[in-house]
């Protein structure tokens, strides 16, 4: 076996960006590693310094006491050759030891060999990935059992080399009740990191992402812990295509709702101050369904005066989510007879709401409003016996016309529980496994105290397109690094593209064959403007308007804007410094020159930064 520590003494010397808030997650070990090197090159030309990958036990450890260090060694070697640092996951089990929070001396023994062997050249573990989901835990998650883990593996690294920093395992996403019980039990304590995935899939990240981090903070400072770092050790968004079933059930919702295209006018939300935009991931009804009479935006505190009527048709967001503030308003629409399309998923799933100090957070509430729109749903982890996946889908009875089925990425069902009399559900499409079928899709119509029509799919989608992926790339670390986020690992580096549908398949910045997508050039162009060292971004919006100021490691000014509502002319005016360039976020350079020191330019979603000069 090749020495590891000979490798380290030929690379003595070579300077790591140990502080860089740039890196990214890779399957390096796994099926990724036969153009490790290759990618190692490209994730360092992107400026990327940090990768992170599992060191799985079972890999390492292939018997009681039987190691194999090959492919580790290899991997260690090809990353600090590129100057690249590793953060290894230290996680799972063995077949002879299972779960691993119950087999703690074999655990730790792991843990300690690893450390042995690599951390001089690894100055950062993370204890386990996404502890709070019970695929990777191996049963019922819980936060005090992950602080039974964590507490006496920090310990044992610690004894080992007191200079590693250790990170808490990333959660997915930020499960505040679980982090809290396992602070309780004294995981705060026991990380010198706290890291979470704070997946955005149905969302931008202007929405959330900094309200939530800030809940994040107030509760590591009720623990004692408020000051120490906060990572994303993963996140990112999938671009899978956009499953093609709303263009073929649509029209038969349409149908339902006894409502055709042509002579329909479809009301969307565009809402600022709520952050609220039905067509916001990419969702533009009018794809779908072409040939609409026309689509009109409107701002929530508009739905209390819409009028309604059978050629006008409310379409909401596909990301499960409303506020509940405005309940009442929609709910009042239904009594005058007004008819609402759901296009993903389960309307009112989630509440957007603000908390006490003004803040707006989005709180899952499960069926907490379907009875006040008399929806009933169901799925795998509400109702026992209801499949986790579907072997098909099928039309019903008149919207049949004998074509094959489409895939599904996930779903919800619909039923008849919280019906008033005179209400129906009308079946519009089925998920089938087995014997198993159940209503994916469909309209209620209702003749009770409400008097309108909800159509209902519940399918979800959870993919961006490879624009928005890109766009959403930098305003998501913008927005962490001015929230206080020290590091993110995106994910993930590469896709695999095994599967046309498959959303984990798409996640990728560059394609399997190793090409760039645009989301690369996007990194590429932010680690360039925004370099490591630089200092943390000041940020502020002026309703779609976002900009973010900040200073190169030469003191130089810099700035970010962008618009998510779409291009808006906007007149910023030059507070400090000389422009010296202007840059797309893909890196494309961009004439403009300002008059009396005011910049005249298209804000978009894509961001455009200004080198040089405080806007």
């Amino acid at each position: 076996m090749k020495s590891l520590l000979s490798c380290i003494v030929l690379l003595a010397g070579f300077c790591l960006a140990a502080d860089s808030p740039y890196g990214t997650c890779a399957h390096l070990q796994r099926w990724e590693y036969d153009r490790a090197s290759e990618e190692l090159k490209q994730m360092k030309a992107a400026g990327i310094d940090h990768v992170r990958f599992d060191f799985d036990w079972d890999a390492l450890e292939t018997a009681p006491g039987v190691w194999n260090f090959d492919k580790m060694d290899s991997l260690a070697v090809m990353a600090r050759g590129n100057g690249i640092r590793i953060l290894p996951i230290l996680a799972y089990d063995v077949k002879w030891a299972t779960p691993a929070w119950k087999h703690l001396p074999e655990f730790l023994n792991y843990v300690g060999t690893v450390v042995r062997r690599y951390g001089d050249v690894m100055p950062c573990v993370e204890i386990w990935n996404e502890p709070n989901l019970q695929g990777f835990w191996r049963g019922k998650p819980s936060g005090r059992e992950y602080a039974s883990l964590l507490i006496p593996a920090y310990r044992k690294i610690k004894e080992l080399n007191p200079g590693i920093t250790v990170a808490y395992g990333g959660t997915s996403l930020i499960p505040l009740d679980y982090i809290e019980d396992s602070f309780k039990a004294g995981a705060a304590q026991a990380m010198d990191v706290m890291c979470i995935h704070p997946y955005r899939c149905n969302e931008m990240p202007e929405e959330y992402l900094a309200s939530d981090l800030a809940g994040l903070r107030r509760l590591m400072a009720r623990y004692g812990a408020g000051e120490k770092p906060v990572w994303f050790s993963e996140m990112g968004y999938s671009t899978v295509e956009r499953l093609p079933y709303l263009s073929r059930v649509l029209p038969r919702l349409f149908a339902a709702l006894g409502m055709t295209p042509e002579t329909t006018t479809c009301v969307i939300f565009r809402d600022v101050d709520f952050r609220y935009d039905t067509e916001g991931l990419g969702f533009r009804i009018q794809d779908a369904l072409p040939g609409l009479k026309a689509v009109r935006p409107i701002a929530l505190k508009e739905l209390k005066r819409l009028a309604a009527g059978t050629d006008t048709l409310l379409v909401l967001p596909d990301n499960e989510s409303f506020p509940s503030e405005f309940l009442p308003d929609l709910t009042g629409y239904l009594r005058r007879g007004g008819r609402v399309l759901s296009p993903g998923g389960l309307p009112l799933y989630f509440d957007l709401r603000r908390d006490a100090s003004g803040v707006l957070r989005k709180v899952q509430v499960n069926e907490k409003y379907m009875k006040e729109l008399h929806l009933g749903w169901y799925t795998f982890w509400t109702r026992p016996g209801t499949p986790k996946k579907l072997e098909k889908q099928e039309f019903a009875g008149p919207h049949d016309d004998g074509q094959e089925t489409f895939p599904v990425n996930g779903f919800r069902f619909f039923d008849r529980t919280n019906l008033a009399a005179g209400d129906q559900l009308e079946p519009v499409l089925y998920g089938r496994s087995g014997e198993f079928r159940g209503i994916t899709a469909g309209v209620y119509h209702f003749n009770s105290d409400l008097k309108g029509k909800i159509a209902v799919c519940g399918n979800l989608n959870p993919g961006v397109p490879e624009k928005k992926q890109a766009e959403f790339l930098p305003r998501t670390m913008l927005i962490a690094f001015a929230s206080g986020v020290e590091r993110i690992y995106w994910y993930s580096f590469r896709s695999t593209e095994r599967s046309r549908f498959d959303g984990e398949a798409h996640f990728g910045i560059v394609r399997n064959d190793l090409a760039p997508k645009d989301a690369y050039r996007a990194y590429r162009t932010l680690s360039e403007l925004h370099p490591a060292g630089s200092t943390r971004p000041e940020l502020r919006s002026d309703g779609p308007l976002y900009i973010a100021n900040w200073k190169t490691p030469g003191n130089i000014p810099a700035a970010a804007v962008w618009n998510i509502a779409g291009e808006q002319t906007v007149k910023l005016k030059i507070r400090n410094g000389r422009l010296s360039a202007v840059r797309d976020h893909l890196g494309r350079e961009v004439k403009l020159s300002p008059e009396n020191s005011v910049l005249t330019f298209s804000a978009s979603p894509g961001i455009l930064y200004f080198s040089g000069v405080e806007l």
